[in-house]
């Protein structure tokens, strides 16, 4: 796992209420999963309210620039960096809550229920 860029991704866009809470869960192999079941329903609760976000509908419109992507995943991608293109192909693949974290945006993908998922683009 990479704390530096975790961090960073707490810092710019959760709210100040969660991101104590969300730094130390993150931190520990055993209270990771709580961090990332606070993206599976509602994630939109914990995001700051003044981050420029978007839901996206299709990741085919989704445009750029980083080559590369952090992720934080309930599975083995769980803190890789990957192509962003295949990064994109995993989220759309994943039933679960996935986070991607580029340098000047995230995606986070909620759980999916009755095969829709939220998909919020975060800048």
């Amino acid at each position: 796992m990479d704390s530096k860029i975790e961090k960073e991704f707490v810092k710019s866009y959760i709210d100040k209420n969660y991101q104590e809470r969300l730094l130390y869960e993150l931190g520990s192999s055993k209270k990771r999963v709580n961090a990332l079941s606070r993206f599976s329903h509602n994630a939109e609760t914990i995001l700051k309210k003044s981050v420029s976000k978007r839901i996206i509908t299709s990741l085919g419109d989704f445009q750029e620039k980083d080559q590369t992507v952090y992720i934080i995943s309930w599975d083995e991608k769980d803190g890789l960096t990957m192509p962003l293109t295949d990064a994109v192909r995993y989220l759309e693949a994943s039933y679960m809550s996935v986070i991607l974290i580029g340098k000047d945006f995230s995606l986070i993908k909620e759980e999916a229920e009755n095969g829709c998922a939220k998909i919020f683009y975060l800048k």
